[in-house]
C-alpha cells in the first residue's frame, strides 16, 4: 500500500504537510489556536500517502511552528 520512500524525502513530505497546516491556520490572528498532530497526519496520507506516526507527526509540527515563529504550545493536546 505504501510505496518505499527514502528517508529524506519522507521527512521532506512530512514537514511540507506540517508547514502547510501551520500556515494555513489562523494562529496569528487567534492566540488560542492550536493544531494539532492528527491533521498533519491526515494530511500527509492524503497528499503524499504515506503513514505518520503521532510521534513524527508531533515533532514536525513543532519544527514547522519553531520556524514560523511560534510556540509549542500551539500544539493541541488530548486535553485541548
Amino acid at each position: 500500500m505504501f510505496r518505499n520512500r527514502s528517508p529524506r524525502r519522507r521527512h521532506q513530505q512530512i514537514m511540507a504537510a506540517a508547514r502547510h497546516m501551520v500556515d494555513a491556520h489562523a494562529l496569528i490572528v487567534d492566540d488560542n489556536a492550536r493544531i494539532s498532530p492528527e491533521h498533519v497526519i491526515v494530511l500527509a496520507y492524503g497528499r503524499h500517502q504515506i503513514g505518520v506516526t503521532t510521534e513524527e507527526a508531533t515533532n514536525a509540527l513543532g519544527a514547522a511552528l519553531v520556524e514560523r515563529g511560534f510556540g509549542l504550545d500551539r500544539i493541541a493536546t488530548s486535553t485541548d
